[in-house]
């Protein structure tokens, strides 16, 4: 291993950050005059507008893992290894139809969805999942930003004090100022992020002596956007499955801020937040491309790959830059960690202990009780992130982690007839074999296991193997990542699962489903209609015991969503209940969308060519 050369920040560097954290506390200050209840700290009160939501999808989508993995992953596979992130790309569509969905529901979170659709054993699951998954997460973000911030000072702050310089202010002004602080400094935050994500480029190539001196140092056959076969990267397959995974994951991880929108209209507009980022996508792996380039087989490279984005940093960036990039890392992973933090405190305060242990309880011990959790959570994070290793690795195992009960979601706003047996069968069939996948070490321990588990366990991962070497044809897969077959391995049996035991049962209660549905087919600004069946206006009520109105500005322009009514729309054009009219916002952005990811992966290989 190559030696780590000693970074050092200079006192104008540590100027800029102080500078970032005074902005971040600032703005907490101002947003916490608004905060009275729950509704405010978790949803703003359901009006936050166009650029909010544009900024928090960007900012809050935008972890430090992210450049930290991509540029880990295309300084070992080349250009393919940006599909990491980019595969986010491909579901460009969806995440235009998928937010206005979340708005028209009028949850707090997303187990008030699970539960109303699919009853409280399925909800109680959901939690579970969540309450493992989020810390996950959010220890993968403070995991990233800790190196950067020890890289970048050279060791001086390392390890556990590393990642208190990013968990204490992100608890501090996410406290204070709740959701309106969170996406408020995003703003902020993605303005930083998008310097971040192209900042180290210019530098790179003057070093290297121009771009025709780093094309002679990185091979052709890692200037392929899809790798080619029998060469280590991301082919095609590996991107098909992955793709396939993070389709129902997204469902969990993306769009849940919806909830906080002021129209259907603003909620939509997270999809640009998430464009924005494809961008800066190639920014990170650019970087690792480039350092390929400048310090493969050199004396005083990266000691390691998943140093590689904060190594070239220190390297090349001059005095105050340095400081630039840390705050933009800083940024990165705050913006994350604030709203997973109030997401996961939403959840606990709203279908943990208000449903299960103090049921009546006023706005404001409510309030406390969110910030409370808010704080558990980011300290679960930093338990997770002390044990993370493996960048790359880890990532292929987060991402596609809320596929496992995002099935179930996705398949019952798609098919009407969805049970909540069949729910509860796919994740039974999922889980396991998504556990047995992502640890393949699992093989070592095997012989401390006791005898009747240790032949399970075996079973099912023979069982595993076999299966998979017959689904996937391999192409351009690394060996040492066996993901080329774990996805179809565990996706299409839950599917299967869910579609056949949906077939064969009830649903768990008439009533509750109809009002699921009933949401889902009233528009934003006639919650009259919902009350006048007897349904909730809005999940809120039983946190702030109040109504949210929506102003008539903000009533939704589409009678009817696409994504509900996709596997229906024959019928329903056939017999006259719906016009293609009806989803005219839905089918103008979906066009658009196509057009982008098309435009964008042939520009993304047009740069991989330059080298």
């Amino acid at each position: 291993m190559l030696a780590e050369p000693l970074i050092e920040l200079h006192l104008l560097d540590w100027l800029v950050i102080v500078l970032y954290g005074c902005a971040m506390f600032a703005i907490a200050f101002w947003a916490m005059r608004k905060i009275k209840d729950c509704g405010g700290f978790l949803l703003g009160k359901r009006k936050m507008g166009k650029l909010m939501m544009m900024a928090t999808t960007f900012a809050g989508g935008t972890n430090a893992n992210h450049p930290m993995a991509v540029a880990s992953a295309t300084y070992e596979k080349g250009l393919s290894g940006m599909w990491l992130s980019l595969t986010w790309m491909l579901i460009t569509p969806f995440f235009w139809m998928y937010p206005p969905v979340l708005r028209r529901l009028r949850i707090v979170t997303l187990v008030d969805l699970v539960q109303l659709r699919f009853g409280r054993l399925m909800a109680v699951i959901f939690k579970a999942v969540a309450i493992i998954g989020t810390p996950i997460a959010m220890g993968f973000g403070v995991k990233a930003a800790a190196l950067v911030v020890e890289v970048m000072t050279g060791g001086a702050i390392s390890g556990p004090a590393a990642m208190l310089v990013i968990v204490v202010p992100t608890i501090i002004y996410s406290l204070m100022g709740g959701v309106i602080a969170a996406y408020a400094t995003d703003v902020l935050q993605g303005l930083f992020i998008i310097v971040l994500s192209f900042l180290l480029i210019p530098f790179a190539i003057v070093k290297a002596g121009g771009m025709a001196a780093l094309d002679a140092n990185v091979a052709d056959e890692f200037t392929h956007l899809i790798a080619r076969e029998g060469v280590t990267g991301f082919g095609f397959w590996w991107i098909l499955w992955f793709m396939i995974g993070i389709l129902f994951s997204a469902t969990t991880s993306t769009g849940g801020g919806a909830g906080a929108a002021r129209n259907e209209i603003a909620a939509r507009m997270q999809v640009l937040g998430l464009v924005t980022k494809r961008f800066c996508t190639l920014g990170w792996g650019l970087v690792g491309l480039l350092a390929m380039g400048l310090y493969a087989g050199a004396e005083g490279g990266p000691p390691s790959a998943d140093k590689v984005f904060p190594f070239v940093a220190g390297d090349l960036l001059p005095v105050v830059l340095r400081g630039l990039i840390v705050a933009s890392m800083l940024a990165a992973v705050m913006s994350s960690l604030d709203g997973m933090m109030l997401n996961f405190s939403g959840m606990l305060v709203n279908n943990v202990y208000r449903e299960h242990l103090v049921r009546n309880a006023s706005p404001s011990h409510y309030l406390s009780a969110a910030r409370a959790f808010a704080v558990f959570g980011v300290l679960a994070g930093w338990f997770v992130a002390s044990s993370i290793k493996g960048l790359v690795d880890f990532a292929t195992m987060v991402e596609p982690f809320g596929s496992l009960t995002g099935v179930a979601i996705l398949v019952a706003l798609l098919w009407r007839r969805t049970t909540k047996a069949g729910a509860i069968a796919s994740i039974a069939v999922m889980f396991p074999l998504f556990f047995i996948g992502n640890r393949w070490e699992l093989v070592d321990g095997l012989a401390s296991l006791p005898f009747g588990i240790r032949h399970v366990v075996q079973w099912m991962m023979d069982l595993y193997a076999a299966i998979g070497a017959t689904i996937v044809i391999p192409s351009g897969g690394d060996a040492h990542l066996p993901v080329e077959i774990k996805f179809p391995l565990y996706l299409i049996p839950g599917l299967l699962a869910i579609v056949i035991t949906s077939l064969f049962t009830r649903q768990h209660d008439d009533r509750s489903v109809e009002e699921f549905y009933a949401r889902l087919d009233t528009p934003l600004g006639q919650e009259h209609k919902l009350k006048e069946r007897g349904f909730h206006e809005d999940d809120l009520e039983g946190l702030d015991r109040g109504v949210i109105t929506v102003d008539q500005k903000d009533h939704d322009i589409s009678k009817r969503l696409l994504l509900l009514d996709i596997l229906y729309l024959p019928r329903l054009l056939r017999t006259g209940q719906a016009r293609l009219s009806d989803y005219k916002v839905d089918l103008l952005g979906l066009a658009g969308s196509i057009v982008f990811v098309v435009g964008f992966i042939l520009f993304v290989q047009y740069v991989g060519s330059l080298f």
